[in-house]
């Protein structure tokens, strides 16, 4: 079973919609954010649970990412998409918190079972395991994964986010691979 972490292609029209909602938001619109908010949560909830492995902590990080996009709106300069800069702030608020707290998953399984009835609803089974097998990687492979293959950073971003060499963003990208498929294998 090979299953592909690629993000998904954006239509052009949906980035033209987006930088219109990115223009107004700075501007001081709220209702604009808002719309940002309801187009970006859900992935910027499903980056910070697959990163911490906690629903909970996930679900803070996510507030407090958006919370400081709304912050630095007036000094967004839109170099790059508003869902990468979002991305940037999420992992940021995520990595430290793990840095300040040492903060580790441990997958008991109170907390397997856990995630596995909250991804049960909007995941299919194969897609729930992928998930488990993701959040069992080492911490840096992990999200050098996470940033590269599900949200479609290059190498260089990813070693920007995470601050690491590009090179080693590769490395740590083999690595988590070979493990994510032996555990999938099992």
């Amino acid at each position: 079973m090979i299953i592909t972490l690629q993000a998904q292609p954006i239509e052009q029209k949906d980035l033209d919609n987006q930088a219109q909602l990115v223009a107004l938001a700075k501007q001081g619109d709220m209702q604009a954010f808002e719309s940002l908010y309801r187009l970006f949560s859900n992935k910027i909830y499903l980056l910070c649970v697959r990163m911490t492995g906690r629903p909970a902590l996930a679900e803070e990080h996510m507030q407090d990412a958006f919370i400081k996009a709304w912050q630095a709106l007036p000094n967004f300069a839109g170099n790059s998409k508003f869902s990468t800069w979002v991305y940037r702030i999420a992992v940021n608020v995520v990595l430290n918190e793990q840095r300040k707290n040492h903060i580790e998953i441990y997958a008991d399984q109170d907390w397997q079972q856990a995630f596995e009835d909250e991804l049960s609803e909007t995941h299919h089974p194969q897609q729930i395991d992928l998930e488990k097998a993701i959040v069992k990687l080492p911490a840096q492979a992990r999200n050098v994964l996470l940033l590269h293959d599900l949200m479609g950073m290059t190498h260089e971003e990813v070693g920007d986010t995470l601050g690491i060499a590009s090179g080693t963003c590769k490395a740590h990208l083999s690595r988590a691979r070979v493990l994510l498929k032996e555990q999938l294998d099992r």
